[in-house]
């Protein structure tokens, strides 16, 4: 697809922030003060920084940026152990006035591009709005679960946890980037990024005024054991004022642990700060331990949301570059309008865990798209839950099944990456 008429893709950098901000500060509907607003310099990839820019009068002051995007580079956990080389979009806008041009169909096709040119095997990224990009085969791979949890929650006793040394500081890069970089660098989940590069610490650590809302400046929760970090939290807190007294709310931003123990440590500190009558997290999957630890479910106030949109740009690279739970051979028909390479029909021939995946010119045993099959890749939505939901066709007897138990993974999939 050529990029539309009076306008020209274009590479940028840092020279250009306040440009990008302006773009998507009016895409987002959001201000930024003055004395915060050379904060993208420090958190964007400006080498994988990429705009749609004005070319022609008749679509307005030339030069002008029109639309842009970013994408970092990301090592993200598959199934088995692995790392698959992953593109991560981020600050996708286009300017209201330049909208219904076509312009986020070709800032995507350029960012598949050059993401496949890089080696990059699979897209991910966090949905402001979840139907944008199920247009352009993204598929939701990651939910979490957010609890929203009272003062001092009940938790039965976790061996060990009570042991495990906290920390409570106002978060900074210098002193806490590292130790955070430790503690998520062993985190096994599929979906994870576990290599964060300075741009992500400065991301993940930015703290504007704008974000506040009125709460505390960013705070950071460390768990310790012994010398060894195995849990941190970033936080703030908001207090209020109830008929009764103090009715203040912590919020926590992002967080990490290495051990239920360290979990557990970490919500009985994030829960329990004076002033404070109600703590929101996020981030939790169906199957952490620690929600079989609490003594009152239902008080949890428990919500399920989306997390992670993943999208296979090199379908062989992907399928082979994960762990299969289960031996398969399945002719799978996948459709790809917007990605041709990937349209056809492959076999997955799965034997002690490995893969291997090649065309073939045999008639399809599945058919998939290319969202559901983003949806499967981690092991969190499975091929029989496709197939119940009438988004997988099955043209052989028990071939769905074959494909759900190959792709199963022991545990749920998760992200903690906001990008």
């Amino acid at each position: 697809m050529s990029t539309p008429d009076g306008y020209r893709r274009v590479s940028i950098d840092s020279s250009r922030a306040s440009e990008v901000l302006h773009v998507d500060s009016f895409a987002f509907a959001f201000t930024v003060p003055d004395k915060d607003r050379d904060f993208l310099t420090q958190i964007l990839p400006w080498e994988r920084t990429r705009a749609i820019e004005v070319a022609d009068a008749s679509r307005g002051t030339v030069g002008t940026l029109a639309a842009v995007h970013a994408s970092f580079e990301f090592g993200m956990q598959v199934p088995g152990g692995h790392q698959i080389p992953t593109s991560g979009l981020t600050w996708v806008g286009v300017h209201p006035g330049h909208r219904r041009r076509g312009l986020l169909r070709d800032m995507i096709d350029d960012h598949f591009e050059r993401s496949l040119g890089r080696g990059e095997a699979v897209s991910i990224l966090i949905a402001a709005e979840t139907e944008i990009y199920q247009r352009f085969g993204y598929g939701l791979a990651t939910s979490d679960i957010q609890m929203e949890l009272g003062r001092s929650v009940g938790l039965r006793d976790f061996p060990g946890a009570d042991a495990l040394i906290v920390e409570i500081d106002t978060a900074n890069v210098d002193r806490h980037g590292d130790t955070m970089r430790a503690v998520q660098a062993r985190q096994t989940r599929p979906g994870m990024v576990t290599q964060w590069d300075s741009h992500t610490v400065a991301d993940v650590l930015m703290d504007l005024d704008a974000d506040r809302d009125g709460a505390e400046e960013l705070r950071i929760a460390i768990v310790r054991d012994g010398d060894e970090p195995v849990a941190w939290a970033l936080f703030q807190r908001k207090l209020g004022w109830g008929s009764s007294g103090p009715d203040g709310r912590t919020r926590v931003r992002m967080w990490a642990s290495t051990s239920p123990a360290a979990t557990h440590r970490l919500v009985k500190v994030l829960t329990d700060f004076d002033l404070m009558s109600t703590t929101v997290m996020r981030n939790f999957t169906a199957d952490d331990p620690l929600l079989l630890r609490i003594k009152d479910i239902r008080g949890a106030k428990l919500a399920v949301r989306d997390m992670i949109w993943l999208r296979v740009l090199d379908v062989p690279a992907a399928l082979q570059a994960r762990s299969y739970a289960a031996d398969c051979d399945v002719a799978l028909a996948i459709t790809d309008k917007q990605l041709p390479g990937n349209e056809g029909t492959w076999r997955i021939r799965a034997s002690e865990g490995t893969a291997t995946v090649t065309r073939t010119d045999e008639p399809a045993d599945v058919t998939v798209a290319a969202q559901e099959l983003g949806a499967a890749y981690l092991g969190g939505t499975t091929f029989a839950q496709l197939h119940a939901a009438a988004l997988v066709s099955e043209h052989r007897p028990d071939a769905v099944r074959d494909l759900s138990r190959a792709f199963a993974c022991e545990v749920a999939p998760a992200g903690n990456l906001f990008f």
